[in-house]
């Protein structure tokens, strides 16, 4: 009598999820984006003192990122599309981490707006990234969750960021020494990023076979021919709702960006309250308000 010998089959392997590693990460480095923003609307009371600076100055001071931060967008996607999120955000944190330190060694209003206007400028490229990864990193069933854990971490930025910096001034008293080893910490993240992300999950060594078979299917629609490289056509939105849409995030970020830069000044001057204190306001501002 003859027995057949069946050899157990080997289960499937589970794809990987290092995907939304590479998510988790850009939470991360957009909640140290929204840290480094609001240094220096923490610092201000300081500032103002020891630079004897007007309203007016401390108005430009403060607006100053936003001219480059603004006006840059087109030409930091443009780089994005030639040079791909990992150079540009490794780029990126290096250069705003150099000009977040810079601020420490101002000497006035003038060289605080030239480092703001640093500090917008390489910051500009940051949240873009985030949707250009989400295209090529996520399925199109996922992309709205990838939007959320990023966008999460920009009130979560502003809440823990001003709590820190503020009890880093009162600890070394000195919003110098803070704005140094902020920028410092900000470059070394350069290095955190370069070794992490990449442009495409192909490209990363963490990604296996199964999980990039998977977000190839997730983006195939329904009738698509995989091997067409023809760019599919947009949805189509109407102008009506473009400009509606516009009008709701701009009247968003009169109130988000005016807490946010002159919140902390208002504390100080018409509450009175010391720099833990506002660290502390700051924190549950941005905390219960998201």
């Amino acid at each position: 009598m003859t027995h057949s010998i069946i050899s157990p089959s080997t289960p499937p392997q589970k794809p990987t999820h290092f995907r939304w590693v590479i998510f988790t990460t850009m939470f991360f480095l957009l909640a140290v984006n929204l840290m480094d923003r609001i240094t220096l609307s923490i610092g201000m009371p300081y500032i103002k003192e020891e630079f004897s600076l007007s309203p007016t100055m401390q108005g430009l001071i403060l607006s100053s990122f936003f001219w480059t931060y603004a006006l840059l967008q087109v030409p930091g996607g443009w780089m994005l599309d030639r040079f791909g999120p990992r150079k540009v955000i490794t780029g990126a944190l290096i250069g705003w981490g150099f000009f977040q330190a810079v601020i420490g060694l101002a000497t006035g209003g003038i060289s605080l707006i030239i480092a703001r206007l640093g500090l917008g400028a390489m910051e500009t490229p940051v949240s873009p990234s985030g949707a250009k990864l989400s295209s090529t990193w996520l399925t199109q069933s996922e992309r709205g969750r990838g939007a959320v854990i990023m966008d999460a971490g920009s009130p979560l930025g502003v809440a823990v960021g001003g709590i820190v910096v503020a009890h880093l001034i009162v600890l070394f008293d000195s919003w110098r020494i803070t704005f140094v080893i902020v920028g410092l910490f900000t470059m070394l993240l350069g290095a955190v990023a370069w070794r992490i992300l990449r442009d495409r999950p192909s490209q990363h060594a963490k990604v296996d076979k199964e999980e990039l078979a998977y977000i190839t299917a997730g983006n195939i629609v329904a009738g698509d021919d995989p091997n067409d490289t023809t760019p599919t056509k947009g949805l189509g939105i109407s102008w009506f709702t473009m400009i509606a849409i516009m009008v709701g995030r701009a009247s968003w970020g009169m109130v988000y960006w005016g807490l946010l830069t002159w919140g902390p000044s208002y504390l100080a001057q018409a509450q009175g309250l010391n720099l833990a204190s506002i660290g502390n306001s700051t924190f549950l501002i941005f905390i219960l308000g998201h």
